[in-house]
């Protein structure tokens, strides 16, 4: 007996208009799509059900939406349908060759390019059984993808036990498109519940390239982005200082708002360190909790160990705290177990613990401050130290400011004691389109009350005088042509006096105060030191100049030059620590400059020339290139000359240091990074690495060796990084992302994928 597909559609209506597929999604689409890449093309497609038939079923608003090329009814009582034949419910699809549906049991079974999908999975078989009223089923030799995931796999059997959970029998699970396997998860049994959000495998084999790299007899995982506690894949490496290493983290998922992992780490030259790294996310506050033990170093012969914490958050929206503690066993440590050139050159940890209120115009801070020392003197504690500053403006465009702080400082073995720094102040801004001034006028008051000060120098010290500047504008900009591009240029001269008369601060310790760096910015600072400890004398006029060149259509700076000198009127009598008077009239010419050559190239530089001594005391030149194609290419110059009558020791040190890096593709999936960092004058490589990457749709490889200064004596160190990414799955290997970021200026791993 045939029937029309309209006459089966109301037939098969009729005796299951109470059956429910089970799901509780949208409709099933026609592909999951893949991990997003290029390289992989329409590849990733995974042919699904027609969605064709999907929005018909939805139009038709029937609970049950059938059709077919024809049907006919069996003499069991079955309905058969044959040629594309499709069943739709809910967000469930069903498309075969021929579907068998028996009425009595609502059970069908399709045979013949069996297709079915819903919004957690899509199937292909030779074969389908399925229940529609126990939600229950079995598919032979099936290819299956993941939507949430964006991966597929194969297995022999997959059985339905509902609509959240299912079995895989004889599987493999990977995020290579169809036709690639180049890695895959395999296992005997897999058990997946969506519900519940994980799944886990028995008798885990990792294959790459059709090699077995990993085995495990249990293997659990996450079916979702949310996280699970386990185990994460291994790393290895090798290094000088630690030989040949591996760990082997877990990874526990405590809460919703914390979590944590510990990672056994065993080095061959030195033992088995346990690490431990969490985190915390409360309703006003976040924070990090980071450990390091390694009981007995067989290197060193002791325990070492390190505590890092880092914590900040809100008690209201104006009122807020930071907190941060950092301690290690002992001096050597950043040396055997740092990670870069900036935990080699670590001398000091912080510990402090500060909080904030933030008024309209205002705000307070108090903090405590102290430091573990690795190397160099030992700086002073403030134990507190409460900052209150405030500005606005007031009637007749008045503007005032008060910048103000009390200071307990502390120390073991140097003159301590207390300080009290109020410096208030008034401006009275005037601005036109052409040009602007801005007449100041301050007064710093500063008092003392020290501890075990020097014999025949004063225990309450204080200090006071005004401070007077002015500070002036012009600006000019004209039209011009640009070889072809229409471009404005701008002028801005732009003058500042600065008046402060000196005053004996030789009884004064110097607790947190220190000469600055000399650069452009500094041509308009009121201060020349970088605390209150010291105000320095002056009677000034600096001079500078700044021309800018704009896209006239755009408005997009392409070029920008500054040049700027100051005039001594009067020697500087005030310095770090008591000496001989600064006589020159004039300071160094300080300049900066940053060009945009081309749309990929740009150009900066810094400089500092004596006018005295005919010489470059500093200088800074970069190069920063950076294409659509994926080439990144820096060059960096640095040098600064001892710097005469300067009495801060950290300031004398000379250095001379070029920096080359970059990342350069090597056709379409592989890319070579580097970097030299290198010191001219000790002839030597201050971190230099190379690296070669692989980089494909669905994994990658990178191999990075590395050879770097481990200790401020100079000595270097030297490892090799190694990194296999599965994508969808996880790396494996030590991760170099951190050393390409801190070493390659620009580098970012979401572009560049090394």
């Amino acid at each position: 007996m045939r029937h029309s597909p309209s006459a089966v559609l109301r037939l098969i209506c009729a005796a299951c208009a109470t059956a429910w597929f089970g799901f509780q999604h949208s409709p099933a689409q026609a592909a999951v799509g893949q991990p997003k890449d290029a390289q992989c093309g329409s590849a990733f497609e995974f042919i699904g059900p027609d969605p064709a038939v999907a929005a018909r079923a939805k139009a038709s608003g029937q609970p049950i939406y059938v059709v077919a090329n024809s049907s006919e009814t069996q003499p069991s009582g079955d309905i058969l349908l044959r040629g594309q034949a499709a069943i739709v419910k809910g967000d469930r699809q069903l498309n075969a060759d021929e579907v068998t549906f028996n009425r009595n049991n609502q059970a069908a079974v399709a045979t013949g390019a069996v297709v079915f999908g819903d919004s957690r999975m899509m199937l292909e078989g030779t074969s389908l059984a399925y229940n529609i009223d126990t939600d229950q089923g079995t598919i032979e030799n099936a290819s299956y993808a993941l939507r949430e995931k964006r991966a597929r796999g194969r297995a022999t059997r997959i059985i339905r036990t509902d609509a959240s959970r299912h079995r895989l029998e004889g599987a493999f699970y990977t995020t290579c498109p169809p036709g690639k396997r180049d890695w895959a998860v395999r296992s005997s049994k897999v058990d997946l519940d969506f519900d519940a959000g994980e799944g886990s495998a028995r008798n885990v084999v990792l294959d790459f390239k059709g090699v077995p790299i990993l085995y495990s007899p249990y293997f659990s995982f996450p079916l979702s982005d949310e996280r699970k506690s386990g185990f994460l894949l291994p790393t290895a490496g090798s290094s000088s200082t630690g030989g040949f290493e591996m760990s082997a983290p877990y990874y526990l998922n405590l809460a919703p708002n914390y979590d944590a992992t510990i990672t056994p780490r065993y080095m061959s030259k030195r033992g088995l360190m346990m690490e431990g790294s969490g985190r915390y996310l409360l309703s006003n506050l976040t924070g990090t909790l980071d450990g390091a033990v390694l009981p007995s170093d067989s290197a060193a012969g002791r325990t070492r160990d390190a505590l890092f914490l880092t914590q900040s958050g809100s008690f209201t929206p104006r009122w807020s705290h930071y907190l941060t503690y950092n301690r290690v066993s002992d001096d050597a440590y950043f040396e055997d177990f740092g990670k870069g050139i900036s935990d080699v050159s670590t001398t000091h940890l912080q510990r402090l613990a500060n909080t904030t209120y933030n008024g309209d115009n205002w705000r307070v801070l108090g903090q405590v401050e102290s430091y573990q020392t690795l190397s160099g003197t030992q700086p002073y504690r403030r134990m507190p130290q409460v900052m209150f500053n405030t500005s606005g403006f007031t009637f007749g465009g008045l503007n005032y400011a008060l910048d103000s702080e009390y200071t307990a400082y502390d120390h073991p073995d140097q003159v301590d004691g207390t300080r009290l720094d109020l410096y208030p102040s008034i401006s009275l801004p005037w601005e036109r389109a052409g040009f602007r001034v801005e007449p100041r006028v301050g007064f710093r008051y500063t008092q003392y009350q020290l501890n075990r000060q020097l014999p025949g120098l004063n225990d309450a010290p204080s200090r006071s005088l005004p401070i007077l500047s002015l500070d002036s504008g012009l600006f000019f900009e004209r039209d011009l042509d640009l070889w072809g591009i229409n471009a404005q240029q701008t002028l801005e001269p732009r003058l500042f006096y600065l008046y402060a008369p000196n005053r004996n601060q030789d009884d004064i310790p110097v607790f947190d105060t220190g000469d600055t760096d000399f650069s452009f910015q500094s041509l308009f600072r009121t201060n020349r030191f970088s605390g209150p400890d010291r105000q320095g004398d002056a009677n000034q006029v600096t001079a500078a100049l700044t021309s800018r060149f704009l896209s006239a259509t755009s408005g997009v700076e392409m070029l920008r030059a500054s040049l700027g000198q100051i005039r001594y009127l009067r020697d500087r009598q005030v310095a770090l620590r008591p000496g001989s008077a600064a006589s020159a009239s004039e300071s160094a010419i300080v300049g900066e400059l940053w060009a945009r050559l081309t749309r990929a190239l740009t150009a900066s530089g810094d400089l500092e020339w004596d006018p005295d001594s005919g010489s470059t005391q500093r200088s800074v030149v970069g190069l920063h290139y950076r294409d659509a194609g994926g080439l990144l290419l820096n060059a960096s110059y640095r040098m600064r000359r001892e710097l005469p009558n300067l009495s801060a020791p950290g300031l004398t040190d000379s250095l001379e240091q070029i920096d080359l890096s970059g990342v350069v593709p090597l056709g379409r999936n592989w890319q070579l990074v580097g970097r030299s960092y290198y010191s001219l004058p000790d002839s030597k490589v201050i971190e230099s690495f190379v690296g070669l990457g692989y980089e494909s749709c669905c994994w990658g490889a990178r191999v990075v060796t590395r050879r770097y200064i481990r200790n401020l004596r100079g000595d270097t160190a030297n490892a090799i990084l190694f990194e296999l990414e599965l994508k969808g799955l996880t790396n494996i290997g030590n991760k170099v992302e951190n050393l390409l970021t801190d070493g390659v200026y620009g580098y970012d791993r979401s572009t560049f994928g090394f």
